[in-house]
């Protein structure tokens, strides 16, 4: 039985991408998404599982402060792509409108932002390490209330006050699973890498971008994230169309690697099918 990290404790999103991903796995809830990494890294579990991107609010930074680690030890091997429901959750009886704190994941509070506004004006965000943990310390603090999902609150028997909390629908978190080494090509493929240019020289990211136009290589993800180095540089952080051993994509990476200053392959995996998961 594989043994697979993600971050607890019972009941956050995490845990059921992971469990959407590998029903049989063994599913070991920890702390904070760098010791779900570390696990894998020293050969304590066979892979984790952690957010990487909210379709409402953009790349999870607990998940890429990992990824772009200098030392990192492990490869994306799959991708999970879960439909977000938000739910209001409190003590039975508790009124929104007059509680004084709501917790939860940043994330999470981020993607209901407005609608906390109109439900529960008074309430202070205060940011939890989970939706699953913010469910925890709102129900052991009197009139407090926590951004979560229906599953969590069933778990900690907190009560639904509120339905459906999202800012915008059709909320999605892509989900990544790490492992030690990344996968065999399927023919329907994608695979994810960082980057860093000459910053001072004009037209190198578009140099760049134009490797993968010109071999008609669709790119589905671009984000840019601060080196935290320099102000005004940044690493620009790619998903693409295919595998890093299909021709072209490999013919990319090449030319690629002798452009930029910096470049790291997270890995190759297979494109997530929400019909029945990724073949």
């Amino acid at each position: 039985m594989k043994r697979i990290t993600h971050l607890g404790p019972r009941g956050t999103y995490t845990e059921a991408a992971a469990a959407l991903y590998d029903p049989d796995a063994e599913l070991v809830p920890v702390p904070t998404v760098a010791e779900a990494v570390a696990a894998v890294e020293r050969d304590e579990a066979h892979a984790c599982v952690c957010a990487l991107e909210n379709s409402l609010e953009g790349g999870v930074r607990e998940t890429l402060d990992q990824l772009l680690r200098e030392d990192l030890a492990v490869s994306i091997s799959a991708e999970v792509v879960l439909p977000i429901r938000h739910v209001l959750v409190g003590a039975k009886g508790a009124d929104p409108a007059s509680a004084p704190v709501v917790y939860s994941h940043p994330q999470a509070l981020a993607q209901c932002r407005q609608r906390l506004r109109s439900i529960a004006p008074r309430a202070r965000p205060v940011a939890s390490l989970s939706t699953a943990a913010a469910i925890e310390s709102a129900l052991a603090e009197p009139g407090a209330l926590a951004v979560g999902n229906q599953r969590a609150a069933d778990l900690y028997g907190g009560h639904i006050l509120h339905p459906d909390l999202a800012d915008e629908s059709d909320n999605e978190t892509r989900f990544t699973v790490l492992g030690r080494t990344d996968h065999p090509a399927t023919g329907d493929d994608k695979t994810s890498i960082a980057f860093t240019t000459q910053h001072d020289r004009p037209g190198s990211l578009m140099e760049a971008l134009t490797l993968f136009y010109e071999r008609e290589i669709n790119l589905t993800r671009v984000e840019s994230r601060p080196t935290r180095r320099q102000l005004g540089t940044y690493i620009f952080l790619l998903d693409m169309e295919g595998h890093r051993t299909d021709r072209s994509v490999a013919s990319a990476l090449r030319a690629l690697g002798d452009l930029a200053e910096w470049l790291r392959i997270f890995g190759s995996y297979p494109r997530w099918r929400s019909s029945g998961g990724a073949d």
